[in-house]
């Protein structure tokens, strides 16, 4: 993945998130006559900005961001005839509504977005066993080798994420119902036991947390293509070439072979291959990108290879619309439960992505394809209306929070107590920025 694929792709997503953001709150402001100043995409200095009717439209060069400027007493002075357009004179459930409306547009275009993968489709492979390790809670639960997995919790599972996604979202049921079919197309039903919290450590992966792993399509080690400049065509690799073994191992799949290639660290790789019946040896000295060791070769895949492997899984418009509301609904209740493991310290902070993270994400969602890409948009866009919603002052959250206990009292909190939770807040929200850019550097290193 190139550098300017993810800074692209980086900045088609906030700024199609942070717009989406700001005109929630636009909208609903002007729904209600208040005076709109700015609308600003992003801080600092304005790259380019127009004038239409009462509002300055901007650009400016920070992208981690934008905000709505509206007309307001306790920013600047408002003559008598317009007193009743600022921000500041509407009612308290005007505000709280002008406020929410941002962090609620977010959720709406995740909904938006996930209709639309599912119209288009969502590509798969089947969630099929391919090995069980032994008193894992899979082997507990009498599921075998050469099973495809059909729902959780009477929940479909058509393909390998959206098992995951369904595990996930049920993970506090307790036991869970799987239904599978075996490899006799014998359909079974089974419950599944679970101990420990796998929230706590997602890293481990699904499968070792289960105990088994997927079954996936063997595919022969043949090259398809070789990159210009790669570590492939330094050693003199060729299309259609087949490797054989490497460092004097067998390679009989291409993921021995990848596997082969992503040791650390990096060492000459003595290969032998098969080329037009002739066997050869080449020494390959893998590249290190994005933390990766890569050769630089994709594999060739046979014609209709996959058929049987893959699942395709299309909706209607209305029922497409349904699952994206309810997906969007299950994806929020879990990541405030992940907040709320990371603020008892049941889940390591290190999970908290900061710009880097996101635009290596953003680049290779984008590269995959569309349909990843939006899903990923999707993703991002419910993260942006959670934290915006979180009670820390300075943000969203934390204004609708003062207008709740305005609610309460009767009368709007005094400016002494904000401008000390507002420094709270700016605490806060420095403290999370420095996590974040301190894990976005750690897994650069």
């Amino acid at each position: 993945m190139g550098f300017l694929t993810a800074l692209l792709s980086f900045a088609v997503t906030i700024g199609i998130l942070v717009t989406i953001h700001e005109y929630g709150h636009y909208w609903v402001a002007k729904k209600f006559n208040v005076k709109i100043l700015r609308f600003s995409v992003g801080f600092g200095k304005v790259i380019k900005s127009f004038r239409r009717g009462e509002t300055e439209f901007t650009l400016c060069a920070i992208p981690l961001g934008g905000y709505v400027k509206m007309l307001d007493e306790r920013e600047t002075k408002v003559a008598s005839e317009e007193q009743h357009r600022a921000f500041n004179r509407q009612s308290v459930y005007k505000r709280f509504a002008i406020v929410a409306a941002g962090p609620v547009a977010n959720f709406l275009l995740a909904i938006i977005l996930f209709a639309f993968v599912f119209i288009l489709g969502v590509n798969g492979i089947k969630p099929v066993i391919g090995s069980v390790s032994d008193s894992g809670f899979f082997d507990q639960a009498g599921l075998q080798v050469g099973d495809e997995l059909l729902s959780i919790n009477h929940s479909p599972t058509p393909n390998i994420g959206e098992f995951s996604n369904q595990f996930i979202q049920a993970i506090d049921t307790q036991p869970l119902t799987i239904q599978a079919r075996s490899k006799n197309d014998n359909l079974k039903t089974t419950t599944l036991n679970i101990e420990g919290d796998f929230l706590a450590n997602p890293e481990q992966g699904l499968d070792h947390y289960l105990g088994f792993k997927f079954a996936m399509p063997e595919l022969p080690a043949v090259i398809k293509s070789v990159a210009p400049n790669s570590a492939a065509s330094k050693a003199g690799l060729q299309p259609l070439d087949m490797i054989l073994s490497a460092n004097g191992q067998n390679i009989s799949t291409w993921q021995d072979f990848v596997l082969a290639v992503q040791v650390k660290p990096i060492k000459p790789i003595k290969l032998l291959i098969q080329r037009n019946n002739i066997t050869l040896t080449r020494t390959i000295v893998p590249l290190l990108i994005n933390n990766i060791p890569k050769a630089g070769v994709s594999v060739n895949v046979p014609e209709n290879h996959l058929k049987n492997w893959q699942v395709l899984t299309k909706k209607d418009p209305v029922d497409a619309l349904l699952s994206a509301s309810f997906k969007v609904y299950q994806l929020t209740l879990l990541n405030l439960k992940m907040i709320k493991k990371m603020i008892i310290g049941e889940a390591s902070i290190e999970q908290i992505s900061g710009p880097v993270s996101i635009a290596n994400y953003a680049g290779k969602s984008a590269e995959v394809g569309l349909t990843p890409f939006l899903s990923f948009l999707a993703l991002i866009s419910i993260g942006l209306g959670l934290l915006n919603l979180l009670p820390i002052p300075l943000l969203d959250g934390g204004h609708l929070f003062f207008y709740i206990i305005e609610i309460i009292k009767g009368s709007p909190v005094s400016d002494s107590a904000q401008q000390i939770f507002a420094k709270l807040g700016l605490f806060v929200i420095l403290s999370l920025t420095f996590v974040a850019l301190y894990n976005d550097l750690i897994r650069l290193l």
